[in-house]
């Protein structure tokens, strides 16, 4: 056990040193102006050693710190796994050595006899990076174009880079297959021991049947193991006998298809009837350790198969091709790539056991102080504070009772530094804006021009008294010389008051328009044990993530970005809304916004504020909210609202904390300034009569059988046992269900592959011909079935067009009836109250000038406003245009919410129409070959993402760059997410024809991926100039409102429906001309498969493929075909399981 903890613990220095030297490369890469592919590809290289790094470590520590020992012993003492620890101890050390050193002659015994390159001694990974940074700089210097001069130092650096990158490169694969090897040895050991398939061969033939037998026995022995060489191989001519005819071949695909669905049902039915561990595990969690172990059985074995099907042997073996050796060999190495990868995602995020669960909601509807109440005391800023500004991660740590902050403390810094350095707080908080009474110029001269300076500072004031008093506060304390952000902060107090301000830096910082960048961190981590799940059977590490309100208004703040950024790190995400805002519809866009991210999928909304719902009430307002969320099963809605307390949940269980032994003292929750029971639980209890005789009255335990009474009717407890057990089984089986369905499409893909290589071997000449030839006239018809499709897209786009310019026409209308209620609104609220400049300072006192008379009244049948200042004159043509811009913004969501609707339907149908011209076509016609293709659709097709995402790919697949179609969209994601997280709108220094490429196929698609651009005029209005809609008469102004409705019409409101139609028009445009090139690219792409295959195969007629070759291929075959029957089962149990949940 010490050698394997050994190897877990060279992984921690290897991360380490792989992140200092990202870390290095990333500055450095910032102060170059031009690319170096060799720092690129050193870059992807150490970044790839470090996410499989990670991963190994992660494994590795599960293994060691399992409860069961018992495999772990079978492991560190038996022969092969000594020897397999050997190696991967061998292979670490080496690689730590090539990290720390960047040489590869240390050490005569290289593990499995890699060979890496000879040479000199080469510099230190840093001091390459720097060498590569300062001689771009000399480069520049001396303005030498690359192309033309370069010196001896450049080709020697960018030479030791690469050859580093290759070494680099060498190692990962070396650890990768030294990982391997240890971890199926432990898998294996996991199996049971040796037993027979509930299911028996029938097949009668001998020599077939034989076969057959052999195949089984294999596998049964060693699941998904089949091999043609090493201990328990099949015989070569054994496995040929599948090759005899395409009936052979189909009895052992069908066969291996049974044996694999065996596999799960009687391991299903041990874990759960026949467990010896004597742990009660649920059918769910079974499902899930199935899947992880066959999962486990794929990533170690069958994708190590399927490499050495597709990899180059020694020039004594023959190299066995999946398709041609451009396309298809690129193909198959891709594929192959992706599904190594997501089989080790899969298996770490089964390892890791983590459940997150993110809550969202608008402004004040209880978010926080729900989560306060699952903790059993107010950390998080809630009710009279000030809101969430950012994420909060809060997990539930058993036995924690001190609650703990830590975060990344690098943005808050940069955020107070930008505080500290503008002062706000400082030139605000004694600012008196100037008075703008025209008449004072009768006592005071003529007034100045306002220099830039107070212009900026009254728009700065504006801001500042939005603000809580403990935010100015909080500002105050950040401008101070010495303030000091701890990086992490323990106890209750000082983690509220670390919450609070990180939560203000933020705001501060949009608030004022600073830089805030947020990019590529972790959000705040707090940490406790929650009250509420005390004694809670809690199977992994559960997490709840506090979002910030949907009402908090930030310029560059987009929510539906935000949501998009919550679903990468959460299992589900929870609405919550508040009773007491039922009447209002600001809340009803909730479902939209989370659909952003999470598909539309809701399974539990949380109601606050119970307490202030009538019992006869309750029925129809749970109706009102489960029309929103569950519009087509309103009934079965109501029962997943969960109906809460939250002040009352928590009250409760503060309170019965204080009365475990004993009531506690009176006073303990007495409020003797305000003299009244401090908890709403004890004042719902005791009554506001006469509390403490009624307290003194009780005994302890009526005491506490009324403060369970009102826990349970708080709701709380029931919102618990739904968050952590029946909301969390529904949302593993719909994982393990999606990750069944994912893996399934991409070995069935590899299946495929092999299943046309061997038919390839199989068939004779003549059969081939014939082949041939019916798949030359198909190929005709499947590119007329394209060019037919083609001419169709200029139907679609004529007929979206139409529809989008109804829904502008609608949305005329409305725009006028909005500037009518702009003014109106005003007029009336406006004109009935005292001088709306007033302000209040902290205390409660008044800023400001003296009351001043304004009146509406009618003149030759127009509206006109009298006010007797031009302050009053500007304050109503303010407070009109900041509720026009209300209503405009809340159109435009709407309005863009119905844009991304078409999009996404017309980006389905235009893949729906080719799939069924693929279907509508005789059966009989290409079989394989439609398969492929509807296939290749289907995955192409799940989302706009995922087809802007494949559009990337084609687009960069013949670009020199240094991404993948992965990196590439996610570097653009980061960009784009920029004026979410920051104000700083700037473009990379180090941006390749890659990320262009992909960036230009975003922008093309509009708003679809970034918030629109559409921005609300605002029409500044200067006394003096001609263009004032009003005339003064007897030291008075008179406001004539049909004069400011034209001007709000033709600056305002057609300005900004012109702008918002051509964004509508890009981002549908851009999406069904995307989702064409895609889809045709798929089809064509496929072709183009099928014609190097036809091409290959015409090629190797003369000399067929050695039989050991095949044997390996098929023994490959049987290990998929088994994995895919296994597959299928799970599904079908798994659908079975969340159908009846």
């Amino acid at each position: 056990m010490e050698t394997l903890s050994a190897a877990a613990n060279a992984l921690g220095p290897m991360v380490t040193t792989a992140k200092e030297a990202l870390s290095l490369i990333e500055i450095r890469g910032r102060t170059m102006k031009a690319q170096n592919e060799a720092l690129n590809e050193l870059r992807i290289s150490i970044e790839s050693l470090k996410r499989d790094a990670i991963g190994y470590k992660m494994l590795l520590e599960s293994v060691i710190k399992a409860c069961d020992k018992k495999h772990l012993k079978k492991l560190c003492t038996m022969s092969e796994g000594i020897e397999a620890i050997r190696n991967l101890e061998l292979a670490l050390k080496f690689t730590v050595q090539l990290l720390n050193q960047n040489q590869t002659s240390t050490y005569k015994n290289i593990p499995y006899g890699v060979q890496l390159r000879p040479g000199s001694k080469r510099p230190l990974i840093k001091d390459l990076i720097r060498s590569c940074s300062s001689h771009y700089v000399s480069v520049e210097k001396h303005t030498w174009s690359s192309s033309k001069l370069s010196s001896p130092h450049e080709d020697q650096t960018d030479r030791h880079m690469r050859d580093t990158s290759h070494d680099i490169d060498m190692c990962r694969n070396e650890c990768a297959g030294a990982f391997k090897g240890v971890w199926y040895l432990y898998i294996m050991y996991q199996q049971a021991p040796h037993w027979r398939s509930s299911f028996y061969n029938d097949y009668r033939g001998e020599e077939l049947g034989y076969a057959l037998n052999n195949v089984l026995v294999a596998f049964n022995k060693t699941p998904f193991s089949v091999s043609a060489v090493g201990t328990d191989y099949i015989p070569t001519d054994v496995l040929m006998e599948f090759q005899r005819s395409h009936q052979c071949a189909l009895e052992h695909k069908k066969i291996m298809e049974r044996a694999g669905k065996a596999w799960v049902d009687e391991r299903l039915d041990r874990l759960i009837n026949h467990n010896r561990s004597g742990r009660l595990i649920s059918k769910v969690q079974a499902l899930g350790q199935i899947q992880t172990s066959l999962l486990e059985l794929l990533w170690t074995g069958v994708v190590e198969q399927l490499k050495k099907c597709g990899s180059q042997h020694s020039s004594e073996q023959e190299f066995v091709l999946i398709g041609s050796p451009n396309l298809e060999e690129a193909a198959f190495k891709e594929d192959l790539a992706d599904l190594e990868q997501s089989l080790l995602e899969a298996i770490l995020r089964a390892k890791k056991q983590r459940f997150a669960i993110s809550f969202c909601g608008m402004v004040k509807a209880g978010k926080s102080l729900f989560l306060n109440a699952l903790i059993g005391e107010r950390i998080l800023p809630s009710g009279e504070l000030p809101s969430t500004a950012w994420p909060c991660r809060l997990r539930h740590v058993p036995g924690q009772t001190i609650p703990q902050l830590e975060f990344d403390d690098g943005p808050f810094l940069s955020g107070i530094a930008a505080l500290q350095r503008e002062k706000f707080g400082a030139k605000l908080r004694l600012y008196q804006p100037p008075s703008e009474n025209i008449y004072d110029v009768m006592f005071e001269g003529e007034p100045e021009e306002p220099s830039p300076e107070e212009i900026r500072l009254k728009e700065l004031h504006a801001q500042w008294v939005d603000l809580h008093v403990a935010t100015k506060k909080n500002l105050l304390e950040f401008e101070k010389p010495d303030f000091h952000l701890p990086s992490r902060a323990t106890g209750h107090e000082d983690v509220k008051k670390l919450l609070s301000q990180l939560n203000d830096i933020v705001r501060l910082c949009h608030k004022f328009k600073l830089g805030f960048d947020m990019e590529d961190i972790e959000w705040p981590l707090l940490t406790v044990e929650f009250n509420s799940l005390r004694g809670h059977q809690m199977d992994g590490i559960y997490e709840f993530i506090d979002l910030p309100g949907i009402g908090e208004k930030f310029e560059t703040f987009d929510f539906e970005s935000m949501i998009r950024l919550v679903a990468k790190d959460s299992n589900a995400i929870v609405p919550i809304i508040s009773f007491k805002e039922l009447a209002r519809s600001d809340w009803k866009k909730l479902p939209e916004i989370m659909a952003q991210g999470f598909g539309g999928r809701i399974g539990v909304v949380v109601c606050t504020h119970l307490d202030h719902v009538n019992v006869s009430d309750l029925e129809e307002l749970l109706i009102t909210a489960s029309k929103v969320f569950w519009p087509r099963n309103i009934a079965m809605g109501t029962q997943n609202i969960i109906a809460c307390s939250s002040l009352m949940g928590l009250s409760a269980r503060a309170l019965l904390d204080m009365s475990t032994n004993a009531k506690p003292d009176f006073e303990s929750f007495w409020d003797k300034q305000r003299k009244k029971v401090e908890y709403p639980c004890a004042e719902k209890i005791l009554g506001t009569g006469r509390p403490k005789e009624t307290y003194d009255r009780l005994s302890t335990k009526t005491w506490r059988e009324e403060l369970e009474h009102n826990l349970e009717e708080s709701g709380l407890p029931s919102a618990i046992n739904k968050l952590t057990s029946e909301m969390v089984d529904q949302a593993k089986q719909r994982a393990y269900f999606t990750e069944a369905v994912a893996i399934h499409k991409q070995l069935r893909k590899m299946n495929l592959g092999l299943d046309r290589e061997l038919l390839e071997a199989r068939r004779s000449k003549a059969e081939f011909n014939q082949a041939k030839k019916e798949y030359q006239a198909a190929r005709l018809e499947f590119f007329g079935i394209i060019e037919s499709w083609d001419v169709a897209e200029y139907l679609q786009v004529d007929a979206y067009e139409s529809r989008m310019f109804k829904g502008i026409g609608a949305l005329r209308k409305r725009i006028e009836m909005h500037i009518k209620d702009a003014i109106s609104k005003t007029l009336t609220s406006w004109s009935l109250r005292a001088d709306p400049s007033i302000e209040q300072d902290d205390s409660g006192g008044i800023l400001g000038r003296e009351s001043e008379y304004a009146e509406a009244k009618e003149e030759d049948g127009v509206t006109v406003l009298v006010v007797k200042s031009v302050a009053h004159a500007e304050e109503f043509l303010r407070l009109s245009q900041r509720e026009l811009q209300t209503s405009l913004n809340h159109e435009k969501q709407e309005f863009v919410a119905a844009i991304r609707r078409m999009a996404e339907e017309a980006r389905a149908t235009r893949f729906q129409e080719l799939k069924d011209k693929f279907t509508r076509i005789d059966p009989l016609i290409q079989a394989g070959l439609r398969e492929e293709i509807i296939e290749d659709l289907d995955s192409q097709s799940v989302d706009v993402r995922q087809v802007v995402f494949n559009h990337i790919r084609n687009e960069i697949k013949t670009t020199r760059t240094r991404h993948t179609a992965v990196t590439a969209f996610r570097a653009i994601e980061e960009i784009l997410a920029k004026p979410l997280l920051s104000q700083k709108d700037e473009t990379p220094q180090l941006i390749d024809e890659g990320e262009r490429k992909a960036l230009k196929t975003i922008d093309d698609l509009g708003f679809m991926f970034r918030a629109p651009l559409t921005a609300i005029a605002t029409i500044p209005f200067v006394f003096g100039l001609p263009v004032w809609p009003w005339m003064v008469r007897a030291r008075s102004f008179h406001l004539a409102m049909d004069v400011i409705e034209s001007r709000y019409r033709e600056e305002i409101a057609n300005p900004w429906l012109n702008a918002l139609q051509v964004e509508s028009w890009k981002a549908l445009r851009g999406t069904i001309a995307a989702s064409t090139a895609v889809a045709r690219e798929a089809v064509v792409t496929a072709i183009a498969r099928e014609d190097g295959r036809y091409e290959r195969e015409s090629a190797h007629k003369n000399s067929p493929a050695k039989a050991e070759m095949l044997a390996h291929v098929i023994s490959t075959q049987s290990n998929l075909c088994a994995a895919e029957g296994a597959l299928m089962e799970l599904q079908r149990l798994l659908k079975e399981s969340i159908q009846k949940s």
